[in-house]
């Protein structure tokens, strides 16, 4: 069984891991391969992770949040460009669209033509 610092390691890798955007499923099995532990433990870390990480987002502005998510997927868009692989440039981009809608309270197009 893991001390106390080794427990502290692992959630402080967890929450790191997640804010580099992880998911969750995704850090669960590359922790416990790090780790050599089971993935039941490594849930256990990410699960404590992910509620520290949601707390500190409640005390988070707004604004601050989405120039965040602005910031990440304009360059997941340039990235993606530069790689070929267009059709992840315009899903950042399509996302960015979203985004930009949801934030000026319009209510984005739907369907192929932008109708209801």
């Amino acid at each position: 069984m893991a001390g106390p610092s080794v427990i502290q390691q692992r959630q402080q890798e967890a929450l790191k891991m997640l804010g580099e955007g992880y998911g969750c499923t995704e850090l669960v099995t590359a922790l416990a391969d790090r780790w050599g532990c089971s993935r039941r433990t490594a849930r256990r870390h990410v699960y404590k992770a992910h509620a520290e990480l949601v707390d500190d987002l409640e005390h988070v502005e707004k604004q601050d949040m989405l120039a965040a998510c602005v910031n990440r997927l304009e360059r997941i868009a340039r990235k993606a460009e530069k790689a070929g692989q267009y059709a992840a440039a315009v899903g950042a981009t399509r996302s960015l669209l979203d985004l930009s809608m949801q934030s000026s309270h319009h209510r984005p197009p739907m369907g192929r033509f932008g109708h209801g």
